[in-house]
């Protein structure tokens, strides 16, 4: 019996719509998947501290410009923290994680405290608090490992700054 071969489909990071492996550009939103070999995640990080989100999308395919060891090493060491999204660009993910270290931070530093003035139950509310925050960090190390964590990169390269990054290279 012969066993048809599938055609290999990739998924456009705009729209999500699948299509054929060899299409130079996505039938649906028309993201022309050559221009994703030149995004980088840099020109993203500018367009978000500007407020242009305009052309910025998020793949799971990591840009040249960040590296999989790092991400990886980023996220184990300073994952509670925060720096892994402040090291890809997702500024306001970071900042709910710093917040959330800070807290835990404090409630363990004032526990003692905490516990003598407050009743028994305060102490459920902040294991309510905490617990997800963890739990959105195990899910970041695992979705970095099987490399399905999502960072944003910038798109719009004019046809004059493809030529320059080619020439660069």
């Amino acid at each position: 019996m012969k066993t048809r071969r599938r055609p290999k489909l990739i998924t456009c990071p705009r729209c999500g719509m699948k299509t054929l492996q060899g299409t130079p550009a996505c039938e649906d939103c028309g993201l022309v998947f050559e221009r994703l070999k030149f995004a980088t995640n840099k020109d993203a990080k500018r367009k978000i501290k500007r407020g242009d989100r305009d052309f910025i999308i998020r793949t799971r395919s990591l840009p040249s410009d960040v590296k999989y060891w790092k991400l990886l090493l980023m996220v184990l060491f300073t994952g509670l923290m925060g720096g892994h999204n402040y090291y890809v660009g997702r500024y306001l993910r970071g900042a709910i994680f710093s917040a959330f270290f800070v807290l835990t931070l404090t409630c363990v530093i004032l526990n003692s405290w905490i516990m003598s003035k407050f009743p028994a139950w305060m102490e459920l509310i902040g294991g309510l608090l905490v617990g997800p925050f963890a739990l959105v960090w195990i899910y970041d190390i695992a979705s970095i490992s099987l490399k399905k964590f999502r960072v944003p990169i910038a798109i719009d390269l004019e046809k004059q700054d493809i030529d320059e990054v080619i020439k660069e290279k």
